[in-house]
């Protein structure tokens, strides 16, 4: 392994954590690119991301190892770290192993979205995209097609399309299912919706979602809980699998099922 990423927020501690590591691994003599220089790493196949933080900086990271082809790592330096792979007393421990190859990686599928309105947006997430309504606007009416062919009209506050990775986020909290994270699956969860029978869907990776929006109002549209843009009355969104895959490196076996136990106490 030739080149090492950090991803991580501009705080006083995050920072100074940042710059121990890029001084142990030039010592070691691996060229070091940290936050916006992440996108310099032209070719990322034999390079790992290191995300500081929770699990909302593991995303951020996670978007531009994907882009760049490169696996990331993620270390908890945050508040749940549901996603992370390693608790932040461990960094050095894990750098060590990553630079003697001792680890895995695991693909997972990413979504494409692309919004159709006067013009084309396209997004890549990992975790889940959300349409919502504002809080004081009337409720968000939507007309729903899979593979082309027409689904349904849903009365809701909103609408969750999520990945596997993302099913134990926002989707789960409105109902969705727990899904074993390597299955090549997405879902489309409702919010607050105004019948009884909107219940999840679960859909295959080759499957396309559309959503289309039937009322008026100002919607938002969020990419892995950060707002992207505002949606209106005919705007159309396409879900699809992204071309690309998520890579997580993994130090250990990560069992996902003790960690949802452990950090949810699903089975417990």
């Amino acid at each position: 392994m030739k080149k090492i990423g950090i991803f991580y927020k501009d705080e006083p501690y995050l920072s100074e954590v940042a710059r121990e590591i890029e001084k142990y691994l030039l010592k070691k003599g691996i060229e070091v690119y940290k936050n916006g220089d992440l996108e310099k790493i032209s070719d990322g196949k034999d390079s790992v991301v290191l995300s500081l933080g929770g699990d909302g900086t593991f995303l951020g990271a996670s978007r531009i190892a994907m882009n760049i082809g490169a696996a990331v790592l993620g270390i908890n330096l945050g508040n749940l770290g549901f996603l992370t792979d390693v608790e932040g007393m461990d960094v050095f421990i894990a750098i060590e192993k990553l630079l003697k190859g001792e680890f895995t990686v695991e693909e997972r599928l990413a979504l494409t979205a692309i919004v159709n309105g006067e013009e084309a947006l396209e997004f890549s997430g990992i975790n889940d995209f959300v349409i919502m309504k504002h809080i004081e606007d009337k409720i968000l009416k939507i007309d729903v097609a899979i593979n082309g062919l027409k689904a349904g009209k849903f009365r809701c506050d909103g609408a969750v399309v999520s990945t596997a990775t993302g099913s134990t986020a926002y989707a789960l909290s409105v109902g969705g299912p727990v899904i074993a994270p390597q299955v090549n699956v997405y879902e489309l969860s409702f919010i607050a919706p105004h019948k009884l029978s909107a219940r999840p869907l679960v859909l295959g990776e080759l499957d396309k979602l559309e959503i289309e929006i039937e009322s008026q109002g100002n919607f938002v549209f969020l990419r892995d809980g950060l707002k992207v843009l505002d949606l209106k009355m005919f705007d159309r969104i396409e879900f699809r699998k992204n071309e690309k895959n998520l890579k997580i490196a993994h130090i250990r076996g990560k069992n996902f099922f003790e960690v949802l136990n452990k950090k949810f106490g699903w089975g417990s």
